[in-house]
C-alpha cells in the first residue's frame, strides 16, 4: 500500500509516464496491499482469543475503534497536506505513514503478540495435530458454520447498502436541504462525515464493556446483527423526519442528521466488529483468511448496491428512498431475530456461552 501511495504521489511530468497509467498502477498496488492486509489483521485479532472466550466481540469492538481513530487522524493529516500543498503531497504523507506503521509492527509485534501471525495458523494447527492438512474434507460442523457466515453475509449486504448512503445520498441532503447555520456560522456539509468516526470512538468502549460484563447473558451474533439492522432502520426514520420538516419549513434541522448518524453508528457497532469476530469463530482454521476475504466481498457488493439505491432518488424522491430503507432494515432485523436460534444451532457451540434466544430477548 505504501508503494501504491508513492506511485500516486509522482507528478506525471516528472515521471514521463501517462497520468492514467500512474493512477491504475497506484490503485492496483493499493488493492493488492489491502487484500493482503485487511483479512489477515482481522484474523490475527481473532487468534488472540481461544474458542469460546466471551471477550472476543469486545476486543473486535476496541479494534474497530482503533481503526476509526486512525481514519480520523489520517484524514485530517493527508487531507490538510493535499489542500495546502497539492494532491501529490497528500499521497506522499500517506505512504510515509504506512512505512511508519510497518516499523511499528516490526518493533512492537514480537513483544506484544508473540508469534501470532508469524506462522500460518493452518500450518501450525497441522503441525500440532500431527497430520491434518488443508486438504482434509470439511466436516458437517464446519459446513454448518460456513452456512451461518453465508446467511449473515446476506444480511450484511442489506445493512451496508443502507449504511453507505451516509457518504452519498445523506451527504447531498446535508448540502442542499439542511439548515446548517449554528450561531451565525454555517457548518460545512463535509463535517457531517466526521460524525460516524466520532460516535464510533465514543460508543466503542461502552459496547465493548457491555459485551464483556454481560458474559453468559451476552446476545449471540445473529441477535446483535438483528439489532444492527433495526438501528439502521431507526436512523432512516430520522431522515424521514428531516424530509417532513424540509417539506413544510423549506429546510431540515441538523439534528435529524446527527440522530441518523448516531443510530447508524450504533447499528454498525452491533454488526461490523461482531461480524469480523464471528468469521474468526466459525471459519475452519485452514480457511480463516479466505473466509474473511469473502466477508469483505459481501461488503463490496453492498457498496455497489448502495450506489444503485442512491441513484433512485431522482425518480422516487428522498422520502421513498429513506422510507424504503427504514422499512427494509427493521423487517430484516425482525426476520433475523426469528431465525437466530437456528443459526446458533448451526454454530455448534462456537457461541455456547451465550444465553438462549428467549432469555436474550426477555433480558435485552
Amino acid at each position: 500500500m505504501a508503494a501504491g501511495q508513492f506511485v500516486l504521489a509522482v507528478p506525471p511530468a516528472m515521471s514521463g509516464l501517462d497520468a492514467e497509467m500512474l493512477l491504475y498502477v497506484g490503485l492496483g498496488l493499493l488493492v493488492i496491499g489491502n487484500g493482503l492486509f485487511k483479512p489477515n489483521i482481522s484474523t490475527m485479532v481473532g487468534g488472540l482469543y481461544p474458542q469460546g472466550d466471551h471477550r472476543r466481540d469486545g476486543a473486535f469492538t476496541i479494534f474497530y475503534m482503533g481503526i476509526n481513530i486512525g481514519a480520523l487522524i489520517s484524514g485530517i493529516v493527508a487531507g490538510s497536506m493535499a489542500e495546502g500543498y497539492g494532491w501529490n503531497a497528500g499521497f506522499l504523507v500517506a505512504g510515509i505513514g504506512m512505512l511508519l506503521a510497518v516499523a511499528i509492527q516490526l518493533i512492537f509485534a514480537p513483544r506484544h503478540l508473540g508469534d501470532l501471525g508469524v506462522e500460518p495458523i493452518a500450518r501450525r494447527e497441522a503441525r500440532l495435530s500431527k497430520g491434518a492438512t488443508s486438504r482434509t474434507p470439511l466436516t458437517r460442523e464446519e459446513r454448518d458454520r460456513i452456512k451461518v457466515i453465508m446467511v449473515l453475509g446476506l444480511f450484511t449486504i442489506l445493512f451496508w447498502a443502507g449504511f453507505e448512503q451516509g457518504g452519498g445520498l445523506m451527504a447531498l441532503y446535508a448540502q442542499d436541504y439542511t439548515d446548517r447555520m449554528l450561531m451565525g456560522f454555517e457548518v460545512p456539509a463535509a463535517w457531517f462525515q466526521s460524525l460516524n468516526p466520532l460516535f464510533i470512538i465514543i460508543l466503542s468502549p461502552l459496547l465493548a464493556g457491555l459485551w464483556s460484563r454481560m458474559k453468559d447473558r451476552e446476545p449471540s451474533s445473529p441477535v446483535k446483527f438483528a439489532f444492527g439492522l433495526i438501528f439502521l432502520g431507526v436512523g432512516f426514520v430520522c431522515m424521514i423526519g428531516a424530509v417532513l420538516e424540509q417539506q413544510t419549513a423549506g429546510s431540515a434541522s441538523m439534528m435529524w442528521l446527527v440522530g441518523a448518524f448516531f443510530f447508524h453508528t450504533l447499528g454498525e457497532l452491533c454488526l461490523s466488529p461482531v461480524g469480523l469476530s464471528m468469521v474468526t469463530k466459525l471459519s475452519p482454521v485452514r480457511m480463516g483468511a479466505l473466509m474473511m476475504g469473502a466477508w469483505f466481498a459481501f461488503i463490496a457488493l453492498a457498496n455497489y448496491l448502495a450506489g444503485m439505491i442512491g441513484s433512485l432518488v431522482g425518480e422516487a424522491g428522498a422520502m421513498s428512498v429513506f422510507g424504503g430503507i427504514a422499512i427494509t432494515g427493521v423487517l430484516g432485523g425482525l426476520l433475523l431475530l426469528i431465525f437466530a436460534g437456528k443459526l446458533v444451532d448451526w454454530m455448534h457451540g462456537a457461541e455456547s456461552r451465550h444465553a438462549p434466544l428467549n432469555t436474550q430477548l426477555n433480558e435485552g
